[in-house]
């Protein structure tokens, strides 16, 4: 009978032993435990914002090459954008501002069917053909027909008096280069009266290029060989639009004579020679020689397009009033071989 009670205890003990332990309550040492330290979620990184590229500011170079290289012009600013390049259109657009059109046409077909306004009448005409009065309307303003190198320049401005007859278009800038097989056809037109903008456009227009094979090529500026692909400096030519040709000890031959056209900007003798055609002006800060020379409207530009002004006989001022010297010398001086 006692053997019974110890084994009855003995089973209650271990009874109660197993129920301690499964409740985790005193009994012998609990097994070891393995933790496992959680690892930390990592906190989303936050991607970066895409920050806007800066555009240019001004004073830096805008000008625009076709693919097909046939054409450049330097825009206003950097606001104008390239919305077609075709090989008989060329267009850019600047949201605030306006639309520069350029429009190109070889051949009996394309010369059959253009209207090139070789008159003030012609250019009125055209005016009136899109439904506009004269006067009223609209006025035609510093009109030019000119023989440059063989080539006819047709160059004027409207200002528009009614903006909603036209699109909202207030000023327009036109020049048209011509012969009997072959134009080019340059329109720039603005949205504000402002005179500023209005020069920034005229600016444009002038320093229309043609690179390509073309019979007009001869009439407009042409960059020094080495920076028709738009940017600010190339081969031949500084930042500043300053030609590097002819001043260095390559300039001329072995025997110290011209070169051609490497050596005289594209410039013909008597264009080198005439004061009246081509002139060598000097920055005061650095003594840096520039060639300007007049284009279709007689403003005198650089074959950048950079416009300069003569405030006398002797001091000269560009776009951005850096101020020149004027030595009452052509482009002859700068061109001259360097022995």
């Amino acid at each position: 009978m006692k053997n019974k009670k110890v084994l009855a205890m003995l089973v209650m003990t271990a009874a109660l032993s197993g129920v301690l332990t499964a409740c985790g309550f005193g009994g012998d040492e609990p097994e070891e435990q393995v933790v496992v330290e959680a690892t930390p979620t990592p906190e989303p990184t936050e991607a970066p914002k895409a920050t806007a590229t800066p555009a240019p500011a001004d004073g830096q170079n805008t000008t625009y090459t076709s693919k097909d290289k046939s054409i450049a012009i330097k825009l206003p600013d950097a606001t104008w954008a390239n919305k077609s390049d075709e090989e008989d259109l060329v267009s850019f657009e600047s949201p605030d501002q306006g639309k520069i059109v350029i429009t190109h046409g070889k051949g009996e077909e394309d010369m059959s069917s253009a209207v090139i306004p070789s008159t003030e009448d012609m250019a009125n005409s055209l005016e009136k053909a899109a439904g506009l009065s004269p006067a009223s309307e609209y006025e035609i303003q510093n009109y030019t027909a000119s023989d440059v190198n063989g080539v006819n320049v047709y160059s004027y401005n409207v200002k528009y008096h009614k903006p909603e007859k036209t699109d909202g278009v207030i000023w327009a800038v036109k020049r048209v280069y011509a012969n009997d097989g072959e134009f080019y056809n340059i329109e720039a037109t603005i949205k504000k009266d402002d005179e500023n903008l209005l020069k920034k456009l005229q600016d444009t227009v002038a320093s229309f290029q043609i690179l390509g094979d073309s019979s007009l090529k001869s009439a407009a500026p042409q960059q020094a060989e080495g920076n028709t692909d738009g940017n600010a400096s190339g081969e031949g030519q500084n930042a500043d639009g300053t030609s590097s040709e002819g001043t260095g000890s390559d300039a001329g031959t072995s025997d110290g004579s011209s070169s051609g056209t490497t050596n005289s900007g594209g410039f013909t003798d008597a264009q080198l020679s005439d004061t009246s055609q081509t002139r060598t002006i000097y920055r005061n800060s650095d003594g840096q020689p520039l060639v300007i020379f007049p284009d279709a409207n007689g403003n005198w530009v650089d074959k950048d397009g950079n416009s300069y002004r003569f405030a006398n006989d002797e001091d000269v001022y560009d776009q951005n009033d850096v101020d020149y010297y004027y030595h009452g010398e052509a482009a002859d001086v700068y061109y001259m071989p360097v022995q």
